[in-house]
């Protein structure tokens, strides 16, 4: 996908470099080596975005899809990331193919 107006800061996060109204959509594809709850948020600067917060109860080896779209207001300087938690220690694996995606569209 094309790149205007982001950076890179780390190699699992984009740098929003000017204020406005974004559409994110996010997906991530994967299972849990332990059954337990597991938790996807997209994250701005560190702290979930409230939209993105997707938790679900997986059962061991059982693919599950996270993913969805959300609008939001930025300000330049902005840092994007996913993160994935879960109520116990566990590994996580990810699916096949497409397993993680995050894009960013300035809307206005």
């Amino acid at each position: 996908m094309p790149s205007l107006n982001v950076t890179n800061a780390t190699t699992n996060s984009v740098v929003v470099t000017q204020a406005g109204t974004y559409e994110i959509n996010y997906y991530v594809n994967l299972s849990a080596a332990v059954a337990t709850t597991v938790t996807m948020a997209v994250r701005a600067n560190g702290t979930n975005i409230p939209s993105t917060v997707i938790s679900r109860a997986l059962s061991v080896g059982t693919n599950s899809i996270y993913s969805g779209s959300t609008i939001v207001t930025l300000t330049a300087g902005t840092t994007l990331d996913m993160a994935v938690s879960a109520l116990l220690a566990v590994g996580l694996n990810l699916g096949s193919g497409v397993n993680a995606s995050l894009s960013v569209k300035k809307l206005n």
